[in-house]
């Protein structure tokens, strides 16, 4: 396991929303509704694009380098979105997002318009996500530019505050995507000098509602099984992450986690369907290669009608 995806490591939130976008970047859509009123068909063609962009100068001394942006993408290929996933409330976030939005603007949407003979550049809808509850973090990050001829403009951007919504909210809007990181809310309970810690009785009730969500997303048709099963997966790493000093409770989620025992009976089931489908597989290939056949001696035929050598 790389360091940043042992327990303890903040980078592993980081890389538990990339792991989700890169797996199944359509788990956005809910996600671009309920910021932005857009809304996407399934099967939407989603473009990932590159994430790095040169840093300006933190010091007069300091080279010229390069900084990663968090998730970057095209969708329907017209608009571009711009994510980033964040621990802290940093106040200096706004001024990064500002540089990372100009270079995106400049490398995807320089465009020119030829009746005001003149470039428009147009910046992705951004936003930061905030998987850790922090009652400092404001709706949006906002930035008053002020150029050279006097013009202002507000860069403004919305906020996702993951921990601000309920279970009974993330189902509703089919917001799956801030499942993995829901037990977080639970991490300030952990402390046993708090007046009300976290019991094993709450964590199982819990972990329960998280797992009929994701079942119900199944059967209503918003997420594969192997979706599913992607989620249970990054689901069980974050509870090692959280409940790394705590392996009571890092047992309980793994029990209420782990795949089920396969019975011999659902075993046969499935291995009969596969069976079926590997002879209708098999079936559909005797009848091309008959096809293919009967066509090569048809072109034989006309071939000798016409007295034209026909090559063994």
């Amino acid at each position: 396991m790389s360091a940043k995806n042992k327990p303890g490591s903040s980078m592993l939130w980081d890389e538990i929303l990339k792991a989700i976008v890169d797996a199944m970047p359509e788990q956005l859509f809910p996600l671009f509704k309920e910021l932005y009123g857009k809304e996407y068909p399934r099967g939407t063609p989603i473009t990932l694009l590159a994430t790095e962009s040169s840093t300006y100068r933190e010091h007069p001394d300091a080279p010229p380098g390069s900084r990663l942006s968090d998730i970057a993408l095209l969708v329907n290929g017209t608009d571009y979105y711009h994510l980033e996933c964040q621990m802290h409330n940093d106040q200096d976030l706004v001024i990064r997002m500002v540089a990372y939005d100009l270079h995106f603007a400049m490398q995807h949407t320089t465009s020119g318009e030829q009746k005001q003979d003149s470039l428009v550049m147009r910046f992705p809808r951004s936003a930061v996500i905030y998987p850790e509850k922090n009652n400092r973090i404001p709706d949006v990050l906002r930035c008053r530019i002020i150029f050279q001829d006097g013009s202002e403009h507000i860069y403004q951007i919305p906020t996702v505050r993951i921990q601000s919504y309920s279970l009974e909210e993330i189902q509703e809007k089919h917001l799956n995507l801030f499942l993995p990181y829901v037990l977080l809310r639970l991490r300030p309970r952990l402390n046993p000098e708090r007046k009300f810690p976290l019991t094993k009785n709450e964590l199982t009730a819990f972990v329960d509602k998280v797992m009929i969500i994701l079942k119900d997303e199944v059967e209503q048709g918003y997420l594969t099984e192997r979706e599913y099963n992607d989620y249970v997966n990054l689901f069980r790493r974050a509870a090692e992450n959280i409940f790394e000093k705590h392996p009571d409770f890092g047992r309980e989620v793994d029990r209420m986690t782990k795949p089920m025992i396969e019975l011999p009976s659902v075993l046969q089931k499935r291995l009969y369907a596969e069976i079926d489908s590997l002879n209708a597989d098999n079936e559909a290939l005797i009848a091309d290669n008959e096809a293919l056949t009967a066509e090569l001696a048809r072109m034989k035929a006309l071939l000798e009608q016409y007295h034209i050598p026909v090559n063994a």
